[in-house]
Parts: structure tokens; sequence; C-alpha cells
């Protein structure tokens, strides 16, 4: 096969996985350079990764999407170029923009000798018009009302650094320990934060206005927070969520999150992590059940990823709690 056919081979099949978005990976070696691409769809989001490396070769990847939609865009380590219609968007290393599209058409522009490595979630829109209507409040020209009224905006080329908690967050989704409905739940609830930092870090760059947070616990929330925790520590083996325990217990989620870090030191997400593996730590003190049937008893698919987990927090592997 002719080099100019294998190029244009892989231009139409990364154009095909990056406009149908449907579930599928390409990871290819070639003289043209390495190129991995892959789309997962879930309940309330999409998620794409680009990892391109050209080796000399110019590639110009048209994209096409006529579906309206939140999309947040991460550069890992290294640059992204689109064009519009001869406007060009980039986005530099470590950096983050948050766009709503009402459509788009457009061309991924890939230098001979640059690297792309970004990841991208595309949210639905039962997913953000809940999270907004439920959990943030806004006046009528502030970014969460524009989203929920679908006026487009674009902050690709004001796109800012992407800070520690950004990173935190993107490398724990990337390195997601789970499978199935808990892998579902585990980036669900972190692109709930992501979505939301995002939100406040562009509301001023978009709109020109600060949003003003209240940090205050009142008396009742501080008693609801409690009950949270203690409803965790009776139930962290259920499947759980922020979203769920927001309609549990009638707390919205920025106080639920930002409340129960103030009163106990953690996030109510790692809490439940944290009571799963103190619970893995009894069962192998004190049961004859194998490494992958306690990680499977509290939600891990793998063992080799509990095994991560586990010595992340008690600086062991499993077996060596074993008596």
């Amino acid at each position: 096969m002719k080099r100019t056919e294998v190029k244009a081979g892989l231009q139409s099949s990364l154009e095909s996985l990056l406009s149908d978005l449907k579930d599928g990976t390409l990871n290819t070696r070639s003289d043209f350079g390495n190129f991995f691409c892959s789309v997962d769809n879930f309940d309330h989001f999409t998620m794409l990764q680009r990892n391109f490396e050209p080796s000399g070769d110019s590639l110009y990847i048209p994209m096409l999407s006529k579906e309206p939609g939140v999309q947040m865009l991460f550069s890992l380590n290294g640059k992204s170029f689109f064009n519009k219609q001869s406007d060009p968007f980039f986005l530099s290393q470590s950096s983050h923009s948050i766009n709503f599209f009402k459509g788009y058409e457009c061309t991924n522009l890939l230098d001979g000798r640059s690297r792309q490595h970004d990841v991208a979630f595309v949210l639905k829109k039962g997913f953000y018009a809940d999270l907004i209507a439920q959990h943030l409040s806004s006046a009528d020209d502030r970014l969460p009302t524009m989203i929920v009224k679908e006026r487009e905006f674009n902050t690709i080329n004001q796109h800012i650094p992407a800070d520690a908690g950004i990173l935190g967050i993107l490398n724990n989704i990337l390195e997601c320990p789970f499978e199935g409905t808990m892998k579902s739940v585990f980036i669900r609830e972190h692109l709930r934060a992501l979505f939301t930092l995002q939100l406040f870090h562009f509301n001023e760059i978009v709109t020109g206005e600060r949003m003003e947070v209240d940090r205050r616990i009142t008396t009742r929330d501080r008693e609801i927070l409690h009950n949270i925790k203690e409803y965790i520590d009776q139930h962290f083996l259920d499947p759980a969520s922020l979203e769920s325990l927001t309609k549990r217990f009638g707390l919205n989620e920025f106080k639920l999150k930002s409340g129960f870090k103030t009163l106990f030191e953690t996030s109510p997400m790692r809490y439940f992590q944290h009571k799963r593996l103190t619970f893995a730590l009894a069962l192998l003190q004190e049961t004859d059940k194998t490494i992958k049937e306690i990680s499977n008893e509290i939600g891990y698919s793998h063992a080799a990823n509990f095994t991560t987990a586990f010595v992340k927090t008690f600086g062991n592997p499993p077996q060596h709690y074993r008596k």
C-alpha cells in the first residue's frame, strides 16, 4: 500500500473516532508516528483520550458534531491545535478549558514534530443541567446560566494552567481502579468536582463576574453532615455517589463536599474508600479469604488495583497483614 494511502487511512480512522464518538480505540505505530485515541461512553458523559506523536508528516483530522453539549478539555504533556473556518485554537501543555458548543465543524491539526496528549469530557445535558439546577446558584449573566440557556462560548484560547487540584482529579480518573458500574460512578463523581472547579475558574473569564461562595456551616448542616458520616459508617459496602447522598439527605453538593472536608478532613468519597480498605484489612487479618475475594467484596474488579490502593493507604501490600 502506498504511503499516501496509509496516511489517508489513518486520518480517516481518527476522523471517525473523533466525530462519531462511538466506543472504540485506535493504537498504532507507523512511519508517521505513534497514535493512540480512545472513546468511552458512559450514561452521563463521553470520555475522549488522545496521545498523538507524529514523526515528520503533518496530519489534518476533520471533526464534526451536531449535538449541543459541554466540552471540558485538558491538555497534559503536549499541545493541542484546532482550526475552525480559519480561526485557530491552541491549548498549551498542562492547561484546561471549558466550552459550550451547539455543534462544531473543525480540524484537529497535528504538526509533524509536536506531541498532542489531552483528554476531553463531553457532558450530557441531564448531567450538567441537574448539577447546575440543584447545586449551584448564579445570576442571569453567569456562566452556569449561559450553559443552561445553551449560549455558546469557547475558552480554548483563554485556557488557564491546570493547578494541583485539577491535575490530581485527572490523575485519579485516568488511573481509575474499577471496572463496570463502579468505574462509571467513580469517574462521574470526579467529573462533578472538575466541572464545579472549572465553572469557578472560568466564570470571571467568560462573564466578567466572580462567583461568590458561602462556606459557613450552619447548625442544621453540621447535624446533617454527622448523619452522613454515620450513614457511610453503616453502608460503606453499598454503591454510593455524591448525587445519591445529596438526594438522601437534602444537602446540596457543594455544602456536602466542603462541609464534610471541614469537619472530617477528607471528602465523602475518600471516606467511603478508607472504610472499605479498613474493612479489607480486617478480612485479611481475621479470615482465610483470598486477596481476590476480598478485593471483589469491597468493589475492586482487579486485585492489582486493590493492592495499589491498599499500599497507598497502609504503606504495605495486603500479603504483609496475613497471619
